[in-house]
């Protein structure tokens, strides 16, 4: 196996070796920008063709679309905001709408979370004087607050037993697989950051152009700073002497070869880190899982009746997850297109139903569903597109915490690896923490070496 020739780059920080950082999405180019910043030449690596991770955009229909759109809320911190802007405004700049959510429950569409007089309407008078007492009981309750065991009791202290098992334990069977009492605690203020969203004017700042398009003008502005951008290139193992990573061993198509590594920072899962690193051993117990996604595109003859960004379904007896309307999300992008592109969204475990039905029964699923989310009857479907994401989902289930902390303990004998993005660190952080996560990635890789 031969070694990586770094050209045109020369060493800086004291070293010809460069920082190695496994994985092309959001957190990975973060990390790499900032380790530029720092003076240390970077090679990054990804077997995808392109950059953006889950975070990128694909082509269809003429138009660029996210996986799922994606956006950036106004108030994240302002940082972030500002360097969002910066990136965005380089590829055609941002349109700023405001967020609209709702859900479908019991039957309805209703906002989300819903109004009081929704409610009303949905369950009855009975069961919304039940559902304003317990919200009462959990604000008073907050007064001798105690530390939640799981995400379960942590929402219900915010928002009272009958919302919790109307509302969100459905979302969360659906989305994740699980009751919120087998999730962590972290997995409320996830979920709740959410429902704030809903609940206060806040804007989404989508590109224009996609979001796939603020990644690759920021892969763009790392390769002319003198970073190596790896793309197709798999990551086949890691070599490593007394507890520090030593080389990155990779494979592209026409040849393997490893790279000589300063540090290393990895996006991909923990347990695959393990497995490539000598040394090291799965942990017992329960293991870190994560779900499928399956998004399937639909370009539909004109207006569609439905106005939100997303409407998730609450309603188990529903397949599709989640529906987003293209349109909501960037409309001055498709003002003078008359067709409308919605997005399904269903999650899988893999080996339920779902992932045996083939891409022709999935759109076909999706399309017999779009009248209970609210749009309208008599709308023609032109044509449909499915996209299969393995394990984009990481489950933050209780038992997680404690295979985590058993990988950690293992991965942090190595002094110079780090791990950022939802798959690296098994969570589900945003394109905001992930601009951010960057800074102190780099702070740590560097003064380990």
């Amino acid at each position: 196996m031969s070694a990586l020739v770094v050209e045109g780059v020369t060493g800086r920080a004291g070293t010809d070796q460069p920082v190695v950082v496994i994985g092309a999405g959001p957190a990975g180019l973060a990390a790499a920008e900032h380790l530029l910043d720092a003076g240390a030449q970077v090679v990054v690596v990804d077997g995808a063709p392109e950059v953006g991770g889950l975070s990128r955009s694909i082509e269809l229909w003429g138009h660029r679309f996210d996986l799922g759109p994606h956006s950036f809320r106004s108030d994240a911190h302002p940082e972030s905001v500002t360097r969002w802007l910066d990136l965005a405004g380089a590829v055609g700049g941002v349109e700023r709408t405001r967020a609209r959510r709702s859900a479908v429950w019991r039957g309805r569409v209703v906002g989300f979370p819903p109004r009081p007089g929704q409610v009303l309407r949905t369950v009855g008078a009975g069961a919304t004087a039940r559902a304003a007492g317990a919200r009462l009981a959990a604000t008073l309750n907050r007064r001798e607050p105690r530390t939640p065991v799981d995400a379960y009791q942590a929402l219900v202290a915010s928002h009272g037993r009958a919302v919790v098992e109307e509302l969100l334990a459905p979302y969360t069977r659906k989305y994740l697989g699980a009751h919120p009492r087998d999730l962590s605690p972290a997995f409320a203020d996830e979920l709740q950051g959410t429902r704030r969203a809903g609940e206060r004017p806040v804007e989404l700042l989508t590109p224009s152009e996609g979001t796939g398009a603020v990644w690759d003008e920021l892969a763009r502005r790392l390769r002319a700073r003198g970073a190596r951008i790896l793309l197709g290139t798999t990551v086949t193992g890691l070599s490593a002497t007394d507890g520090r990573v030593t080389a990155v061993r990779v494979r592209d198509t026409s040849a393997e070869f490893s790279i000589a590594a300063r540090a290393v920072v990895s996006s991909v899962p923990a347990p695959v880190l393990v497995r490539w690193l000598p040394g090291t051993t799965a942990p017992s117990g329960p293991s870190l899982r994560s779900r499928d996604t399956y998004l399937v595109h639909l370009l539909l003859d004109g207006d569609v009746g439905q106005d939100s960004h997303h409407v998730t379904a609450c309603d188990e007896s529903l397949r599709v997850g989640r529906l987003s309307n293209t349109r909501v999300w960037r409309p001055a992008a498709f003002r003078d297109e008359p067709r409308t592109v919605l997005c399904a969204e269903f999650w899988s475990s893999g080996d339920d139903d779902l992932s045996a039905r083939t891409d022709h029964e999935l759109a076909q699923l999706a399309i017999a569903e779009l009248p209970a989310f609210g749009v309208d009857r008599g709308v023609r479907v032109l044509d449909h597109d499915v996209l299969r994401l393995p394990r984009s989902v990481p489950v933050p289930t209780r038992g997680a915490e404690a295979a985590r902390a058993q990988l950690d303990v293992q991965l942090d004998a190595f002094s110079n690896l780090a791990r950022v993005g939802r798959h690296g660190r098994h969570d589900g952080i945003g394109p905001e923490d992930a601009l951010l996560a960057g800074r102190s990635i780099s702070a740590h890789v560097l003064t380990t070496v």
